[in-house]
């Protein structure tokens, strides 16, 4: 598992004295969204939550696979049966939407050292990798350490002992890291992000987003909102209809292909797979994208979510993205 590193808000809770339910309740109002941390000797348990409700809970056993669930379902049989240490942490509003639906990962079996290859030589080396995961960076006096996110080969962000937040995206607080790898040895530990059909020959369990520079950044800005946008919409669909969000915007794709031709599958100027977005060459992106949050939003409101998906869009930081095309998300 993942945990973010930034100071806890609560620490020193034990679950025998907590009703779970009530707890995350309470935090849901006193802090927002956050996640809480469970462990004991042979088991490990995360429960992430927005304002509104159980974003989803993760349950592992040592040396096992994480099971993910969106329902605290499998929380409660686990916590029915031994007591765990309980840590609570705070994430920010575009934090948590980061964290609660982090994909599984796979972990690098070799760790390489700040001694053998410098972070930015690495980190350059990944961009040309197009790599999606993350880079734990653990110093050599063990108080130091940082987990930085990739996306596409680009920084999303980090989360740090001193940060706050669980996404802290600032230059200023990646070059304070550089500052700190110049005086200390460190070693680093990767974890690639899995695609979805590969998720369940993982070996280890729970991912995100980025943005690449120079000429494709305008575009790769757009596919990550788009991307994120689309996330959103099907992480609030599936939860509350229980049925495919992605089967029913493509059929309102095929119902607007007159109005939006490029919207035709035959013609494969867009594709939207495994919570990935893809362009053509020679496709209008800004057209398609203003196309979709439409065709989002004819699905939202056919199934009468549009509160709960403006509740959602609120909280989103990265729709400036698209909102500075001219493209209107919240409606």
């Amino acid at each position: 598992m993942l945990i973010p590193l930034e100071q806890p808000y609560l620490q020193g809770l034990n679950s025998y004295y907590l009703q779970i339910d009530k707890f995350v309740e309470h935090l849901q109002g006193e802090i927002g969204s956050g996640c809480l941390y469970f462990k004991s000797s042979s088991q490990e348990i995360l429960i992430y939550f927005d304002e509104q409700e159980i974003l989803r809970g993760v349950v592992q056993d040592n040396g096992a696979h994480a099971q993910v669930s969106p329902t605290l379902e499998p929380v409660f049989d686990a916590l029915n049966f031994k007591n765990f240490r309980v840590v609570v942490y705070r994430l920010d509003a575009n934090a948590i939407f980061f964290w609660g639906q982090m994909p599984q990962f796979q972990r690098a079996k070799k760790e390489l050292n700040s001694e053998d290859i410098q972070l930015p030589d690495l980190i350059f080396r990944l961009k040309q990798k197009s790599f999606s995961g993350f880079i734990h960076i653990r110093f050599s006096d063990e108080k130091g350490r940082a987990l930085l996110f990739f996306h596409k080969g680009q920084r999303v962000g980090g989360s740090y002992p001193l940060g706050a937040g669980g996404l802290d995206s600032s230059d200023r607080t990646y070059n304070d890291l550089l500052k700190q790898l110049q005086k200390n040895r460190a070693t680093f530990a990767i974890g690639h992000f899995l695609p979805e059909k590969k998720q369940e020959t993982a070996k280890a369990g729970t991912g995100s987003a980025g943005e690449p520079s120079g000429e494709t950044m305008l575009f790769s800005n757009l596919d990550i909102a788009l991307e994120e946008f689309l996330g959103h919409f099907v992480t609030l669909l599936y939860r509350k209809k229980k049925t495919d969000p992605v089967i029913l915007l493509k059929q309102q794709f095929v119902e607007k292909m007159d109005e939006y031709p490029f919207l035709d599958p035959f013609k494969a100027m867009f594709d939207y797979t495994d919570g990935q977005v893809g362009f053509s060459d020679d496709a209008p992106r800004e057209k398609i994208a203003a196309a979709i949050v439409e065709c989002v939003w004819n699905v939202v409101i056919e199934n009468r979510m549009e509160k709960k998906f403006r509740a959602v869009l609120k909280k989103w930081d990265y729709k400036s993205a698209l909102e500075e095309r001219g493209i209107v998300v919240e409606r």
